[in-house]
């Protein structure tokens, strides 16, 4: 028995030890569908790590954590929920949130429009604020990537921006991202514009021995199987010799169907 209150005894005193040298950072705010990293610097002796727990709303979710960062995962909280995020960390060192604009809540900045048309990129917005970023992205090989980044206007109640682009033929995807100087971001809704100036065409549709393209391509005939039977590059494909039945032609970066009579 003596032994076992000697070891509680001693155990109380390392842990109020460990909190009296403890210190807290705190951080509060609102769920906005984003999850929180945190940076986790190396304490004065540089052996052991700076934070010893993190508490959401109250409750432990890390401890000793032995990495320079880690995520705290929110996404078991309603969207707009209250967040209290509490580091508690040993003296002399500094964790601290990597974003904690994610806990801020949303700001007047809105996008009111957002169109293309041949030539340009047209957006209108509200509540821009002073040395906000606009950065125009472009879906290329299912990646989002950014091909212009625009400085806001002189903030007033609206502001429009129309930008020059060349778009792809075919379907094109844009998005527009907007940060304000605070970190927080906003972004469009993806706008698809499908640009046929200029597109490739074929006929007819209903093909007894050729099919024309309107220019040179590359081209590729496959069965319904998506085997491929035909392929090369011209203005025209003899498919005289291929069974009755459906087929597709792949070129230009798209595939269409045709019926062989």
């Amino acid at each position: 028995m003596k032994t076992r209150y000697y070891f509680s005894l001693t155990l109380w005193f390392l842990m109020h030890s460990l909190l009296t040298f403890s210190q807290e950072v705190v951080v509060k705010g609102t769920y906005q569908g984003k999850n929180v990293y945190i940076h986790n610097p190396l304490s004065t002796d540089q052996k052991s790590y700076c934070i010893q727990f993190v508490y959401l709303n109250g409750n432990i979710v890390v401890r000793s954590p032995r990495t320079s960062s880690f995520e705290i995962n929110l996404a078991s909280l309603a969207i707009g929920s209250a967040v209290e995020i509490k580091i508690v960390h040993t003296e002399g060192c500094k964790p601290k949130v990597i974003n904690p604009w994610v806990l801020r809540g949303h700001s007047n900045f809105k996008f009111t429009s957002f169109t293309a048309n041949e030539k340009n990129l047209v957006w209108s917005v509200e509540g821009e604020t002073a040395n906000s970023v606009y950065y125009v992205e472009r879906m290329i090989n299912n990646n989002w990537t950014n091909v212009t980044t625009l400085q806001a206007q002189n903030p007033q109640s609206t502001n429009s921006y129309t930008l020059p682009v060349t778009h792809n033929v075919g379907l094109n995807k844009y998005r527009i991202k907007h940060q304000e100087r605070s970190g927080q971001i906003t972004y469009s809704n993806v706008l698809d514009y499908n640009f046929t100036q200029g597109m490739v065409k074929f006929y007819p549709r209903n093909v007894s021995n050729k099919i024309y393209f309107t220019a040179i391509v590359s081209y590729e005939i496959s069965n319904m199987k998506k085997e491929v039977l035909k392929k090369g590059k011209g203005k025209e494909v003899d498919v005289s010799n291929l069974s009755r039945g459906v087929y597709y032609v792949s070129f230009d970066n798209r595939t269409e169907q045709f019926l062989k009579k």
